[in-house]
């Protein structure tokens, strides 16, 4: 029963730091704006929203 708590936290955490390392990526580390575009952000909504 551990091992299988266990294995779930981490399953947990690895997803949790892919998707924060994929937020982090939208922003410039040194300034903070947006790395892509006002187009191509409302196009990946309009895939998303489909």
């Amino acid at each position: 029963m551990i091992i299988v708590s266990v294995v779930a936290a981490l399953a947990v955490g690895f997803l949790a730091g892919l998707l924060a390392f994929k937020v982090r990526t939208r922003w410039c580390p040194s300034c903070g704006a947006t790395t892509i575009t006002l187009d191509e952000r409302r196009r990946q909504i309009e895939h998303t929203a489909r």
